[in-house]
């Protein structure tokens, strides 16, 4: 058997954005490839025949493929080597596609409104709100502006920069009203709003949106529209964190927490919105989000669908991302298998999916009765004749018991020695589970032992078991090092002297936390971590959200609290040499938290190394430019190798 090589993952096909139209015959989805020659990826739209399973190619090969399911049929943009902030729709017809209409908006999600109109998000900025109804010397004069001053970046709002979209001092995602008779539009929120969902219920446009004018809480409020006045009034008005709006049942339903039990991080309750007012109706501890972690998916997949007045979500049970259905006010679970379901669609005979086996990569699959068949061949021979480890659980035995996972190196002989890894995962709010993972397979492939676990503060398991409110570092330390210890007796092959770890974003504060708390490992990766909870507080996109989430006494007030659960207070016990790799625009955990770091241990004697790579963000290990992707795979492998191989 050959080893996986690191940069396998060039051949993989990912699946994302599965939809089917309103006729119930052709289903939709978005195929990714890597695309070498311009370090990057390339999208296609493709339909698939419910009837005979034919897979047809929809459109060509883009840079980002957005399409909508409408009344009047399927369509998807295109808009070529066009300039202009427009959006070229083009209809889905069985000879092929038409051109349809052209939107003068550079549009995001595409909604029926009505028999005559769409609602269509817009991405706007309050330097120019209403940009799109400007003439056209009125927005060249307003572009002219722009670039003269292209060199000063102004924060006068906060956030200000948001990891992925780069600075987003002023922006604001719109809603636009298209009339279909004559594409003419018109916004219909006011320019302060930051629209985060909407949904047509009931025949009337329901928002939930984040009214600020300088300073953007994570609270949303509920807004409906009404088109007589072109004016939105606000339906529900107290603090709350809102996940989702739904219709169910003919009435408004809400999936959302008041963060009372738990924190702002507890999982959203079921909640009818009546008389202004929200009436408990499902208390559950569902994430209601797919949580399960690997780095082999590209795209956007959804978490909820609506077939015939049934709602449906995808949620992470345990360690497996599971389907379920809300009826009378119960969630009831109808798929649940050896896997995780990334995406869905409903019909009478059953579930289209995107979805992982085991250690499989992901297609479309047909689910019935939670029987999976498998109707695409996108990744079969992939692991054709290459070693593909099997996960082999190992369980801590707790109140709540903590689960993990060990992948046996290629050519496993129990009576060798081996080196192994340690890999924790972000979040924290995520789970392991049995489901492909390219880094880790590489690992096994070179002889490592790898193991991996899902700690308190893990998702799959409850509130309870999530909370990690004042405990960073504390009770998820106790629990990885005691899944070690069981990890190191159950496998005898293991050289104790010979562990590295390593894992990335909460996975890389753990790291950093480990390298001051204990010296058994020999070496260690910190990806995208965090050092000093206060700088991550003032500098990250996800600020002041933390002590929020903590429930400090004052948030204001808090460096003490912030201090004691910082890696960078024990730095000075550290003698683990420890690579950093960082991204330059990573706006979720700062270039500095990965720096401060690096410069303690540098400047005590510690062998450390930093390796930053430029324009890529915190997802550079799962969407990062293939290159950087390959890059940042052989620093970390070849600094397990030069200290556990030798």
């Amino acid at each position: 058997m050959k080893q996986i090589e690191l940069d396998k993952f060039k051949e993989f096909t990912f699946l994302s954005n599965l939809n089917i139209n309103r006729q119930k015959d052709m289903l939709f989805f978005v195929r990714t490839e890597t695309d070498m020659k311009n370090n990057g990826y390339r999208q296609q739209l493709l339909a698939m025949n419910v009837a005979d399973r034919k897979i047809r190619k929809v459109s060509r090969w883009m840079k980002g493929i957005n399409y909508a399911v409408l009344k009047d049929g399927v369509f998807f943009v295109d808009n070529g080597r066009e300039k202009k902030p427009v959006s070229r729709f083009f209809r889905v017809t069985p000879e092929g596609n038409e051109e349809a209409f052209t939107i003068p908006l550079p549009v995001g999600r595409v909604i029926d409104f009505d028999e005559n109109h769409l609602v269509v998000s817009v991405d706007t900025n309050m330097n120019c709100p209403n940009y799109f109804t400007l003439s056209d010397e009125e927005k060249k004069a307003h572009d002219d502006d722009v670039k003269e001053n292209s060199d000063y970046i102004i924060f006068d709002e906060y956030p200000f920069v948001f990891n992925g979209a780069g600075v987003v001092n002023g922006n604001r995602t719109s809603l636009y009203m298209v009339d279909k008779n004559d594409w003419t539009v018109k916004k219909i929120v006011p320019d302060t709003f930051n629209v985060g969902s909407f949904e047509m219920i009931n025949g009337k446009l329901i928002i939930c949106a984040n009214d600020f004018e300088t300073v953007m809480t994570k609270w949303d409020r509920i807004y409906q529209y009404d088109p007589k006045k072109n004016k939105v009034k606000e339906i529900y008005s107290e603090k709350m964190q809102i996940h989702r709006v739904f219709e169910e049942n003919g009435k408004i339903y809400v999936k959302g927490t008041f963060g009372r039990d738990y924190g702002e991080m507890e999982a959203g309750k079921f909640y009818e919105l009546k008389n202004g007012k929200m009436e408990l109706r499902v208390d559950t501890e569902y994430s209601m989000y797919n949580s399960t972690a690997t780095d082999s998916r590209y795209g956007r997949c959804k978490n909820y669908f609506n077939y015939d007045g049934i709602n449906y979500f995808i949620t992470c049970d345990k360690d497996k991302g599971v389907l379920l259905k809300l009826v009378n006010d119960e969630l009831i679970k109808v798929i649940d298998i050896d896997g995780t379901v990334d995406d869905f669609v409903v019909t009478d005979n059953g579930f289209f999916t995107i979805a992982m086996l085991k250690q499989n990569l992901q297609e479309i699959c047909f689910i019935k009765n939670n029987k999976v068949k498998r109707l695409t061949s996108f990744n079969k021979v992939i692991f054709k004749d290459y070693y593909v480890a099997v996960p082999e659980r190992v369980t801590v035995q707790k109140a709540v018991n903590i689960d993990g996972w060990v992948l046996k190196p290629i050519d496993f002989d129990p009576n060798k020695k081996y080196p192994a890894i340690l890999d924790i995962h972000g979040g924290p709010k995520a789970a392991y589970g049995e489901l492909y993972y390219h880094e880790m397979q590489h690992w096994a492939g070179k002889g490592y032992f790898v193991m991996y676990c899902n700690p308190r503060g893990s998702d799959g398991k409850g509130n309870m078991f999530a909370d990690l409110r004042h405990q960073f570092g504390g009770i998820d330390y106790q629990d990885i090092m005691e899944f070690v210890d069981l990890v190191l007796k159950t496998y005898p092959a293991i050289d104790e002297e010979r562990l590295g770890v390593t894992g990335g974003s909460y996975g890389g504060y753990m790291t950093n936390w480990i390298i001051g708390q204990t010296n058994r490992f020999k070496c260690a990766a910190a990806q995208r971590s965090i050092s000093n909870w206060i700088t991550e507080v003032l500098v990250s996109d996800y600020g002041i959200d933390f002590p929020i989430e903590q429930q400090f006494g004052d948030i204001y007030h808090c460096y003490e609290e912030l201090w004691s659960m910082s890696p960078l207070k024990y730095v000075n016990n550290a003698v683990t040499p420890t690579l950093f790799i960082h991204s330059t625009e990573d706006y979720r955990c700062p270039v500095p938290e990965a720096l401060q770091m690096y410069t303690a241990l540098k400047c005590r004697g510690v062998e450390s190394k930093i390796v930053m790579f430029k324009g890529e963000n915190h997802e550079l290990s799962r969407s990062g430019k293939p290159a950087h992707r390959i890059k940042r795979l052989t620093e970390i492998t070849q600094w397990m190798d030069n200290h556990l191989m030798k």
